[in-house]
């Protein structure tokens, strides 16, 4: 009888004991949260050469997921050139690339587009279209010109090929202003051919249209805008003075490299 009650105490508690065991054993089993998924989908586009869309949003509601369907479609319209990733701005393992973007405190629901290099090429939020989002696929001269603005420095963009006139007049003056020390270290200079056919997106942006005979020179400072336009032969002291005029717009203390002229 002794031996009855013992067992029929023991047995639940035998019971007890396994069952957390199992589920001790079942948690420890379990895939963990993963971390930075924001920057580990960066990261492998980039390696892919391929653009990211990431869509930012904040609560899962009509309009995020009216938006995200337009997200959806869109990147499944760029044939391959894109990978993408939806990250809630509040998913504490996802703050790296949230601050890194700049997005916790903007209007959601929001998608950036970055270029392969990682250079933003284009945000949208609040509300989009599949043909806007298709829009920030970057070429490759757009790419390199936004990786420089995005360091804040000056961009000369120099759009001539074999076939453009007074291509060396327009170097004349080029070289002669990166050779200035005064805009040295914050000059990139930047070739793009007119006739290359994966960049006439970019040159509509650029206002360029149609054939392009003799050679263009852009003065483009940060964070997008043309502040000059020469055709043909370039002068330094010409681009010297373009670039302080809008310099000038900025206030004092306005150095290039550090001028963000609004768009």
């Amino acid at each position: 009888m002794v031996e009855k009650i013992w067992i029929s105490l023991v047995l639940p508690a035998l019971v007890a004991l396994m069952s957390a065991v199992l589920i001790s054993e079942g948690s420890a089993q379990a895939p963990p949260a993963q971390p930075n998924q924001g920057l580990a989908a960066l990261d492998r586009a980039a390696k892919a050469n391929l653009h990211l869309f990431i869509f930012f949003y904040r609560q899962d509601d009509a309009q995020t997921q009216t938006l995200g369907a337009i997200f959806n479609n869109a990147v499944a319209a760029t044939g391959g050139r894109a990978e993408s990733i939806a990250i809630r701005v509040t998913d504490p393992f996802e703050a790296e690339i949230v601050t890194k973007i700049g997005a916790k405190e903007a209007p959601m629901p929001l998608v950036v587009v970055l270029a392969p290099s990682g250079a933003i090429t284009s945000s949208f939020h609040t509300n989009f279209t599949k043909e806007q989002l298709l829009g920030g696929l970057s070429t490759p001269a757009m790419e390199k010109l936004l990786g420089v603005l995005q360091q804040g420095k000056l961009a000369v963009l120099c759009v001539q090929n074999g076939r453009t006139r007074w291509n060396a007049e327009a170097m004349s003056g080029v070289s002669a202003f990166k050779a200035d020390q005064r805009y040295a270290a914050a000059t990139e200079v930047l070739m793009l051919d007119p006739s290359h056919p994966m960049e006439l997106p970019f040159l509509a942006k650029l206002g360029i249209n149609g054939p392009v005979d003799e050679a263009v020179t852009l003065l483009v400072a940060p964070p997008g805008s043309i502040i000059g336009s020469f055709k043909g032969a370039t002068d330094k002291n010409q681009m010297i003075g373009t670039l302080t005029n809008a310099i000038k717009g900025c206030g004092a203390g306005c150095k290039p490299g550090q001028c963000g002229v609004g768009n």
